[in-house]
């Protein structure tokens, strides 16, 4: 199978992470599948050498020049190398005409469902542009049962298309550096021993998550502070905020008498994210939405305890074996996190059910969703 993939929307970390991921996975498939990833000139993604590589213009990475590129080069590369099929990254994809069969990936409908998290002008493009590409669809692979059924339920129609499910993986942590002389093993169902004996020397912090509105950082700095209030210290770092978010946080920490436990930070270089994750003793993800959830998978595979709300796709990908939240408030969040470090919380149990989340097990149900639609001789 010959695949174009439409890599141009390529800019933030999130999406080169499952596109780099996803080809890896893919290629150690073996399935002898021509695989050709077009890019603009900024994309910054290791890219692996049997995935021939297509750079385009992109218009200096602004919106109307990718749509350009995408209307264009992505159809002529079509062309040129006979495509049995073009997936893109993202639902916003060619529109224009192709000489075969598309597909997209998608991965929510945040957008629609918690409007007041993003702009107007955000939610117009989206909705806009969204639209075009599921329609267009031949297969639209989602992220989780919880994407596809938020899909379905705003638009019946797409029952007629090819759509399936294609959890993201999580086994890309094996390689994070951790505390303390041991590595995170590449087999982490085996490694259960090892970890234990790391969480015995790992430092106790927790880390929470501050890139987007949907993590509540205001709600976890204000279950840190009921959680003072009940005589728990548990010192917490949250990842992730840029300059405005991370001053008014630092007042509201202030304010709340916490500046020796919580600790605001900005965003991080790829290394230094990794090494703070891996090295935490708590995972703390009150998420008010997500299409999958990956920080969950991440914690559970590292071996790291965790707390969630009780989202549908955080319930859907951590099966039980995350500290489920009681509530969306402070309250509960508070009430959660001691169950979270108390001794019964089973780690081996939670890293075993992430095992199954690896990117080859991606890239095969993705493969399965394009070869439902190729026409292939």
């Amino acid at each position: 199978m010959r695949v174009v993939i439409d890599g141009l929307p390529i800019q933030g970390q999130s999406l080169a992470i499952v596109v780099q991921h996803l080809l890896e996975g893919w290629v150690s498939l073996e399935t002898g599948d021509e695989l050709h990833l077009v890019t603009g000139p900024d994309a910054e993604l290791e890219i692996p050498e049997q995935v021939v590589v297509h750079r385009a213009d992109a218009g200096g990475g602004n919106f109307l020049g990718r749509l350009r590129d995408q209307s264009f080069t992505v159809p002529r590369i079509c062309r040129e190398v006979n495509a049995d099929v073009m997936l893109g990254v993202l639902p916003t994809t060619v529109f224009t005409p192709l000489p075969c069969p598309r597909a997209l990936i998608a991965y929510d409908l945040r957008h629609e469902l918690r409007r007041d998290q993003f702009s107007r002008s955000q939610r117009l493009r989206r909705r806009v542009f969204y639209d075009l590409g599921f329609f267009q669809a031949d297969a639209i692979v989602c992220i989780s049962e919880r994407t596809r059924q938020d899909m379905l339920a705003a638009r019946p129609w797409l029952s007629r298309r090819e759509l399936r499910v294609a959890h993201l993986g999580g086994d890309h942590v094996d390689a994070w550096r951790t505390t303390g002389p041991a590595s995170v093993s590449a087999a982490p169902v085996k490694a259960t021993a090892r970890r234990r004996s790391r969480a015995k020397h790992r430092p106790t912090y927790a880390i929470a998550f501050g890139q987007y509105g949907n993590k509540n950082v205001d709600l976890v700095v204000d279950g840190w502070a009921k959680l003072l209030q009940s005589g728990v210290r548990y010192p917490l770092a949250i990842v992730g905020l840029d300059d405005d978010s991370r001053a008014a946080t630092q007042q509201r920490v202030d304010r709340l008498g916490l500046a020796e436990l919580v600790t605001p930070l900005p965003w991080l270089s790829d290394e230094q994210f990794r090494e703070r994750f891996a090295g935490a003793s708590l995972v703390v993800f009150p998420s008010d939405f997500e299409g999958f959830g990956m920080p969950a998978v991440e914690a559970m595979r590292l071996g790291i305890p965790l707390v969630i709300t009780p989202e549908r796709a955080l319930l859907e990908v951590t099966g039980g074996h995350a500290v489920v939240m009681d509530g969306w408030d402070a309250a509960a969040l508070a009430a959660a996190v001691p169950k979270a470090i108390s001794p019964s919380y089973d780690v081996a149990a939670a890293t075993t059910h992430a095992a199954a989340f690896t990117w080859a097990a991606t890239a095969q149900s993705t493969r399965a969703a394009l070869l439902a639609v190729c026409r292939l001789e």
